[in-house]
């Protein structure tokens, strides 16, 4: 019951899920001061699906994850990942503070053995198509060496697989540069490694101006590059906004100008709302975790809750743990997932 606008925001998203997923069932964990008022008047056929564990305990944004772990295991978030490891939920949804959720998720869940770091991937719009592909990581790990981009192309690649039913998604590395010479050492021995996969479709290079693109359906880089890369793409869309409504409201003809081209704008905007791709996985662990943004509105938490189900029903964890099981210096076959 996390993120920036905390059960005002989680509840309703709830709802309206469990209104679309008439076989779903949600445990909330949460301030039942604070959400049980949301909930009145609730129809039998939801509420009668939606179970409250209480606790007025949350992680607050500033703290840190070595604090938030050692301190708030009373706290819906540490309670919500428990019950994961205890498999009484299949999937934790949470908007709260991400780096103490990595730290929480990979203190009790622990990693898929073989994969030595969790990604956090995201979705990513291609506005051209009208299609997404994945990027990982962005914001985990900071610090990458080349086999953990290794182990996030597989992860990417696994992920794409399952929830696109398509066999091999191109992978591509971000980079600054698409020769040969540009990048980390990391980066570039990541490039060999994939390279010399038999069954990864590695097309090579990609830079940050064509994340959007479409070139590639899977992009991997360190989450320090990945975190950036989001956040810089969000705040430019808002800036672009922001820019075309102060020239609107300054002068008539261009304000006439905005009216005729509003349907073209809100296009634009719609292809990048966050609430369509709200709903970032951390895969590598031994189960699911779904961050949502920590301001989403309503419609993009229930996206994310979305998005948890749908790698329950394809039990993604166990899908990565049997194609990483044989992961070896090159490659790790995964044509008979």
């Amino acid at each position: 019951m996390g993120g920036d606008f905390g059960p005002s925001v989680t509840v309703p998203a709830s709802i309206q899920f469990l209104r679309e997923n008439p076989d779903v069932m949600l445990l909330l964990v949460g301030d039942r001061v604070l959400v049980d008022p949301l909930m009145r008047g609730l129809e039998d056929a939801v509420r009668n699906r939606i179970q409250l564990i209480h606790t007025s305990v949350h992680v607050p944004n500033e703290s840190s994850p070595a604090e938030a772990l050692r301190s708030a295991k009373d706290s819906s978030m540490y309670l919500a990942v428990n019950l994961v490891k205890q498999r009484e939920v299949d999937a934790c949804v949470s908007g709260g503070n991400t780096g103490a959720l990595l730290m929480m998720g990979r203190h009790l869940l622990k990693t898929i053995p073989g994969i030595a770091k969790p990604a956090i991937v995201a979705n990513i719009p291609y506005p051209e198509s009208g299609s997404t592909g994945l990027l990982l990581d962005v914001g985990a790990n900071v610090h990458c060496d080349a086999r953990n981009l290794q182990e996030f192309a597989i992860m990417g690649t696994v992920l794409w697989r399952v929830s696109r039913s398509e066999e091999r998604p191109r992978i591509a590395l971000l980079n600054i540069g698409v020769e040969d010479h540009k990048g980390t050492e990391p980066v570039r021995q990541a490039a060999r490694l994939l390279e010399e996969s038999p069954v990864l479709d590695f097309v090579g290079y990609i830079e940050g101006s064509e994340l959007y693109s479409g070139k590639a359906d899977v992009v991997v880089c360190d989450g320090f590059a990945g975190n950036l890369a989001i956040k810089t793409s969000e705040g430019v869309v808002t800036l672009m906004s922001r820019i075309i409504r102060r020239a609107s409201s300054g002068n008539l003809l261009i304000g006439l100008l905005g009216l005729l081209l509003r349907p073209l704008f809100k296009s634009l905007t719609d292809k990048f709302d966050p609430a369509q791709y709200n709903g970032a996985s951390v895969l590598g662990l031994q189960g699911i975790i779904v961050k949502s943004h920590g301001n989403a509105s309503a419609a993009g938490f229930q996206r994310a809750i979305t998005q948890a189900l749908q790698e329950v029903r394809f039990n993604v964890p166990s899908v990565i743990q049997e194609n990483v099981a044989t992961l070896g210096a090159n490659a790790v076959d995964i044509a008979n997932t």
